[in-house]
């Protein structure tokens, strides 16, 4: 038995093992996550924003997408960044987005891992593999967040861009890095020109680190205070879009306090809800940490879940409360409990016999998993796209309308694409518009 623990340390100090297991974890993820982006049809809002706001044509360049969001600016919202990204894809194509929103969601879990990966262990897998498979199995919206291309825009695409600083003001603290200081300040911007609840909490994490460190009285470079400003300002162009201002003219409280209390409950519930499961896993992995002896950053999880909180009480100052804003929240818990793995991976060689027993069933299961988020993808596909089918058959006969049937989702993977009885309604009167025949709900 100590022979075959021997050999299964010496293969995990094996850095090519190491890099081989990493790439085929890598290779498997980005070949699930581009089979299911395949298999994800365009839906609900997709339609609204493949028209240009400015003209209401469907769009017709780079150009037209621009000026498409000066008007979303001014007349419904201030998330430009990632609906810029959301009307480009719809302009270039469904195929394009696929591989792009593939590539997005590897360099999302590779961010996460460059977050969290412990000093001086290159390759470490099974890091990695937490992320993955946390964020497969955990997230309750997966496909409205990851696939959808609307939400996937918003959600991926934005909690990606809104937790760079999280990575670029601590290395700017290291050592000076001229290039890399220029180029930080206005990514920084855009990170805070995403959405409101991420990029806030990112901000006012990115704050707290500066300020202990000012307190501690170490020193604090330009460059870092000049991406904390950056993404405020990016944060501000974003909350001060007169969209915002339309929107929200349209709410009416008796007592704004009481709101606020309301909203506040609420968040704590749907935070118990969404990131229960990881808090309470990051509390067990710190526990089993200490008791294996292991050394704990626990400073740094303790600064990754107070980014997750501020993302998660941010969403306070917004009178709607979206399940698809946790997206940002459940990714930082995730990254705090990456930490505390990574920590034990590092310092506990006890447990690499384990590690590698275990891996081929983890694999296994997420390849099974995979197998069957791909079958449910592509079972809600067939049925919208018979949907679609009837619409295309009755433009082709030149019917002045046609019914067609809500698609129930039934899955983590996929949403409910619901149509209404009246034409009128939404998203009826966009399906309508862009098929040119009235929709009709049955």
């Amino acid at each position: 038995m100590n022979r075959v623990k021997r050999f299964f340390a010496r293969l995990e100090e094996k850095m090519v093992f190491r890099a081989c297991v990493f790439a085929a974890l890598l290779m498997l993820i980005a070949g699930t996550m581009f089979l299911l982006n395949a298999h994800t049809p365009l839906q609900m809002d997709d339609y609204d924003y493949a028209f240009s706001w400015s003209t209401g044509k469907p769009l017709s360049g780079v150009a037209d997408v621009l000026a498409s969001q000066a008007a979303h600016y001014r007349l419904w919202g201030g998330r430009s960044v990632v609906h810029t990204l959301t009307q480009l894809f719809l302009y270039a194509g469904k195929g394009a987005f696929n591989v792009a929103n593939t590539a997005m969601y590897v360099l999302l879990v590779l961010e996460l891992y460059a977050l969290v990966r412990p000093k001086g262990r290159r390759f470490c897998w099974p890091v990695l593999l937490v992320i993955h498979t946390a964020l497969f199995a955990l997230v309750p919206f997966f496909g409205t967040v990851f696939l959808w291309l609307d939400g996937a825009c918003n959600y991926l695409w934005g909690t990606a861009l809104a937790i760079l600083p999280l990575l670029l003001v601590p290395r700017l603290m290291e050592k000076k890095h001229t290039a890399l200081s220029v180029m930080a300040v206005p990514i920084c911007f855009l990170s805070g020109w995403t959405n409101e609840n991420a990029a806030c909490g990112v901000l006012a994490a990115v704050f707290c680190m500066l300020a202990d460190r000012y307190r501690r009285k170490e020193k604090v470079p330009l460059a870092a205070w000049l991406c904390l400003a950056a993404q405020a300002a990016g944060a501000a162009v974003m909350i001060l879009a007169p969209g915002n201002f339309a929107r929200a003219s349209a709410y009416a409280y008796d007592s704004m306090l009481l709101e606020i209390i309301k909203r506040l409950i609420r968040i704590t519930a749907y935070t118990a809800v969404y990131a229960g499961a990881l808090l309470a896993m990051l509390q067990l992995t710190y526990g089993m940490g200490r008791a294996l002896g292991a050394p704990m950053r626990g400073r740094r999880a303790a600064w990754l879940l107070l980014a997750a909180l501020l993302s998660a009480y941010a969403m306070a100052a917004s009178p709607e409360l979206s399940d698809r804003s946790y997206t940002c929240v459940i990714v930082l818990v995730l990254a705090a409990l990456a930490t505390l793995v990574g920590d034990i991976d590092t310092h506990v060689r006890a447990l690499d016999a384990a590690k590698l027993c275990a891996l081929p069933f983890v694999v296994f299961l997420l390849i099974y998993g995979g197998h069957q988020a791909v079958r449910d993808v592509s079972a809600h596909e067939a049925a919208w796209n018979a949907q679609l089918s009837k619409i295309e058959q009755a433009v082709g006969r030149g019917e002045a309308s046609v019914k067609i049937e809500s698609v129930e989702s039934r899955s983590r993977f996929t949403m409910s694409i619901q149509v209404e009885p009246d034409a009128q309604a939404w998203p009826n009167s966009t399906l309508s518009k862009w098929f040119g025949v009235a929709v009709y709900g049955e």
